[in-house]
């Protein structure tokens, strides 16, 4: 019971350190978010422009003549 009170005595909250610490961290979470979002975004870019790479290659034809077909590159 004495430390509780003690610990009453000694904590003196100036309101101005406290908002400070408050700011940070909240700059700090934004900040985490922001850069979460614009990875997810760049991800995405990356994503949609390998959708559209082209071939310069032609797709060979299978041997029978049914159409085209890609090669699968089998050596690791």
């Amino acid at each position: 019971m004495n430390a509780r009170n003690d610990v009453k005595r000694y904590q003196s909250f100036d309101a101005r350190v406290v908002l400070a610490a408050v700011r940070r961290r909240v700059a700090a979470r934004a900040d985490f978010v922001v850069a979460r979002w614009l990875q997810r975004c760049a991800a995405n870019v990356e994503a949609a422009q390998r959708l559209f790479e082209t071939d310069d290659k032609p797709a060979p034809l299978v041997r029978d003549g049914r159409g085209p077909c890609r090669l699968v590159d089998t050596l690791g």
